[in-house]
C-alpha cells in the first residue's frame, strides 16, 4: 500500500484462526452466551415466566384493580382491602423467594414504604377514615408499582447474569499439576500460585498462569477470535485453549482471584458493586429514602395532617426518592461494560481504576511499538566527507551490536542483505533515546545517534542539517555516524503503522479522550506521524528515562491521564500515568497497572479506555431518567400539590424511561 504522508502502513491482520480450525470450537463473544435452558439464571427466568411469574402477574393485576373497582360503585369498596393485601403479599413473596443482588439497594427500600402505605390504608378503613379509599389506591399502586419494577429490573438483568455464570462454568476446569515426573488433576479451584501446570493441546487452562517452557497457539481468551503464539516467559489466562504443542506453565492466579472473575463473580470486588458510582448511587438511595420519609412526614405534620396521613405522606416520600430502577441499571451499565471488555480481553484491577480509566481526559501513545510496528528498515545510506557508504554501514552496525534497539535490528539486518560485515568497535556503550559511542578500529572516537548526541559530543551536522529536516518531514528517523570529530554518513530508517492504529486514535476521539504522541524522535518526525494519525498533541524527543517526568507534566492541574504502552519499553511512562494501559500482560502479576491487555493490538488498548467512558455516561443518563420523575413528585408531595398516589407513578414512569434508554444503548 502506498504511503500516507511518508508513513508505510500495513493492512495485515495481526492474527487470525486459521480456516482449517473449526468455528465451533471457538467460544462465543460474551454478549451472546446464555445458558442452555433448564440450568441457572435460565431456569429461574423459566420459573418466572411459569409460577412466579403468574404471582407476579397477579399481584399488578390486583393493585391495579384497587382504582379502577371504583366505577362499580360502593359496593365495590369491599374488595378494595382484600386485593390490597393480595398485592402486597405477592410483594412480599416476591422479594422473599429473591437472592439478593449485592448491585441493588436493600429489598426494605422497597418494601418498607410499600408495607407501611399498606397498614396506613388498613388503619384509615378500620377507623373510616375521610382519605380511606385515597389511601387504598396508594398503597395498592405503591405493591403493584414495585412488582412491576421488579420484572422489569430482573428482565434486563438476565443476559448479564447469563453470561456470568457462562464464564464461570467455562473456567470450571480440571488443571494437571506437574510434581516432577508426576501429573496430578484437581480442581481449578484447588490450585495454588506457584504451582506449575501442564496444558496439552486442545486444553483449556483454568488459571491465570506464565509460560516456563513450551511454545504453542493459543486462542487467548473465552470468546476471542484471534490466535496468538505464546512462549516461554508470556502470560496466559484463564480461559486461554491451547491449540498446538504442550505448554508448562506456573500458576500466577487461581480461584476467585482469577481476571476473569476477580471483578465479575466476587460480589464484593464486583464492578458494579465496587466502583464509586454505583455505590455511590446505592448508597445514596438506602440511606437517602429513611431521610426522604422523614422529611415530608414532618412537612405533613405541619400542616395538621393525622397520624394515618402522616405515615402514608411519609412512605409516599420514600418511594420517590428509593428509585431502585435508577440504582440497578446503573450497576447493569457497568457490568456491561465489564463484559465487554473482557470480550476484548481487557482486565482491569479493580472497580475504582475501572471509573478512574472513564475519567481520562488524555491517552499518551508510545510511538515505537504502540502505533508503529516496532520493525524500522533501512530506505537510506547516505555518506558525507568523502567516506563510502558501505563504510557508513559497517560502522553503524559495529556500533549497534551493542543493543538490542529495534534500529540495531534494522541496521544489522541491511548490512547482512548488502554482504557488509560490521566493523569490530570496541566499548560500545548505549545511551538509551541518544546512541552508541564507541571506538572504531582506527582508534577514533565513534558516535551514532541522533541530533542530541551530536550536540553532547560537540559534532557540527550543519553540512547536512537540510538533508536531515527533508528525511523527518517525511517521517523517517535519520541516524547519524560521526567518527572523531566530523560526521561521515547518515542512516533514513522508516517504521510502518501498526494495523489498526488510526481506529483505535478515532475510538479515543469519538470517547472524548485527547490522544498525545510521545516519541524520541525528532519534531519533524514525530509531527508527520502525528498527522498520519491524527493526532494534533505531539510531544518529541522525549527520552526513555524523561517520559515519567513528561506525564506527570502533562498531568498538571488534575487532568487525568492514561498511558498506553508495554511494560518493556514503556516502564517510566506507565509508572507515572493516572490510568496506566499495560498491553500483552493480561493473566500476568498485574503490579502497579490498572488496565491490562491480552492482545498487542492497540484498537483493544484504546477500547480500555473508550469502554468504561460510554458506562460512565450510561449510567449518568440512567440516574437523570430514573430518579426525577421520584424526586418531582416527592417535592409536589411534600408541598401538597399532588396525591400520595402520584409517588408509585412517578416511580413506575422512571423505571421505564431507564430500561427504554439501557435497550437503545445496549
Amino acid at each position: 500500500m502506498a504511503p500516507k504522508n511518508g508513513i508505510a502502513t500495513n493492512v495485515r491482520a495481526e492474527a487470525k484462526v486459521p480456516a482449517s480450525f473449526p468455528p465451533s470450537r471457538l467460544a462465543a463473544p460474551l454478549r451472546s452466551e446464555v445458558p442452555a435452558p433448564g440450568t441457572g439464571v435460565a431456569e429461574t427466568t423459566k420459573e418466572r415466566t411459569g409460577a412466579f411469574g403468574a404471582i407476579d402477574a397477579a399481584g399488578i393485576l390486583c393493585g391495579a384493580l384497587v382504582p379502577a373497582i371504583g366505577l362499580l360503585g360502593p359496593i365495590a369498596d369491599f374488595a378494595r382491602v382484600p386485593l390490597l393485601l393480595s398485592s402486597w403479599g405477592a410483594l412480599v413473596f416476591d422479594i422473599a423467594r429473591q437472592r439478593r443482588d449485592a448491585a441493588a439497594p436493600h429489598p426494605l427500600v422497597v418494601l418498607a414504604p410499600a408495607t407501611g402505605s399498606v397498614i396506613a390504608a388498613c388503619w384509615a378503613s378500620a377507623i373510616h377514615e375521610p382519605h380511606a379509599v385515597a389511601l387504598t389506591v396508594f398503597a395498592a399502586l405503591s405493591c403493584a408499582a414495585s412488582l412491576a419494577v421488579g420484572r422489569i429490573v430482573e428482565r434486563s438483568r438476565f443476559r448479564v447474569c447469563a453470561a456470568r455464570e457462562s464464564i464461570e462454568r467455562a473456567l470450571d476446569v480440571r488443571v494437571r499439576i506437574a510434581r516432577g515426573d508426576e501429573r496430578t488433576e484437581v480442581s481449578a479451584a484447588e490450585v495454588r500460585p506457584g504451582e506449575p501446570i501442564v496444558v496439552e493441546a486442545g486444553e483449556l487452562v483454568g488459571v491465570d498462569a506464565t509460560v516456563t517452557a513450551g511454545e504453542g497457539r493459543v486462542i487467548p481468551w473465552l470468546g476471542a477470535r484471534v490466535e496468538l503464539v505464546r512462549r516461554e516467559g508470556d502470560p496466559v489466562l484463564a480461559g486461554a485453549r491451547v491449540i498446538s504443542n504442550t505448554l508448562r506453565l506456573t500458576t500466577t492466579w487461581s480461584g476467585r482471584d482469577r481476571a476473569w472473575v476477580k471483578l465479575l463473580s466476587t460480589e464484593a470486588t464486583r464492578i458494579d458493586v465496587a466502583s464509586p458510582t454505583p455505590r455511590a448511587v446505592r448508597l445514596t438511595v438506602e440511606r437517602g429514602a429513611p431521610l426522604a420519609a422523614a422529611v415530608v412526614g414532618v412537612a405533613a405534620f405541619a400542616a395538621n395532617a393525622g397520624p394515618v396521613e402522616i405515615l402514608a405522606a411519609a412512605c409516599a416520600g420514600a418511594m420517590g426518592f428509593g428509585a431502585k430502577a435508577a440504582c440497578s441499571f446503573v450497576a447493569l451499565h457497568f457490568a456491561r461494560a465489564h463484559l465487554e471488555a473482557l470480550a476484548a480481553g481487557i482486565t482491569y484491577k479493580d472497580g475504582r481504576t475501572f471509573e478512574r480509566a472513564a475519567s481520562a481526559h488524555l491517552a499518551v501513545l508510545s510511538a515505537r511499538g504502540t502505533v508503529l510496528l516496532g520493525e524500522p528498515e533501512i530506505v537510506a545510506v547516505e555518506s558525507a566527507g568523502g567516506v563510502e557508504t558501505e563504510r557508513v554501514l559497517a560502522l553503524a552496525a559495529g556500533a549497534e551490536t551493542a543493543t538490542n534497539h529495534p534500529f540495531a535490528t534494522a541496521v544489522l539486518s541491511a548490512a547482512k542483505i548488502r554482504a557488509v560485515r560490521p566493523e569490530h568497535v570496541r566499548n560500545a556503550t548505549g545511551h538509551p533515546g541518544l546512541g552508541i559511542t564507541g571506538v572504531a578500529p582506527s582508534g577514533e572516537r565513534l558516535v551514532v545517534g541522533g541530533r542530541a548526541i551530536m550536540l553532547e559530543e560537540k559534532i557540527g551536522i550543519a553540512m547536512i542539517e537540510a538533508r536531515v529536516s527533508e528525511l523527518e518531514a517525511k517521517g523517517r528517523s535519520v541516524l547519524l555516524v560521526a567518527l572523531g570529530d566530523r560526521l561521515v554518513g547518515m542512516i533514513a530508517l522508516q517504521d510502518g503503522l501498526r494495523p489498526g492504529a488510526r481506529a483505535a486514535v478515532q475510538k479515543l476521539l469519538d470517547a472524548r479522550i485527547e490522544p498525545v504522541l510521545m516519541s524520541g524522535d525528532a519534531r519533524e518526525t514525530c509531527e508527520t506521524i502525528g498527522r498520519a494519525l491524527d493526532i494534533e498533541h505531539v510531544r518529541p524527543e522525549v527520552l526513555p528515562a524523561e517520559r515519567g517526568a513528561e506525564v506527570r507534566a502533562l498531568a498538571e492541574g488534575g487532568v487525568v491521564v492514561a498511558v498506553i504502552g508495554h511494560p518493556a519499553g514503556d516502564d517510566a511512562a506507565l509508572g507515572a500515568a493516572d490510568v496506566a494501559v499495560a498491553m500483552g500482560t493480561a493473566g500476568s502479576t498485574p503490579g502497579d497497572w490498572a488496565v491490562l491487555v491480552t492482545s498487542d493490538d492497540v484498537r483493544d488498548a484504546a477500547l480500555a479506555l473508550a469502554v468504561p467512558r460510554a458506562a460512565r455516561d450510561r449510567a449518568r443518563a440512567a440516574i437523570l431518567l430514573g430518579a426525577t420523575p421520584g424526586l418531582l413528585a416527592l417535592l409536589a408531595i411534600a408541598l401538597g400539590a399532588a396525591p400520595l398516589a402520584i409517588a408509585p407513578i412517578a416511580m413506575l414512569l422512571g423505571a421505564v424511561a431507564v430500561a427504554v434508554h439501557a435497550r437503545e444503548s445496549s
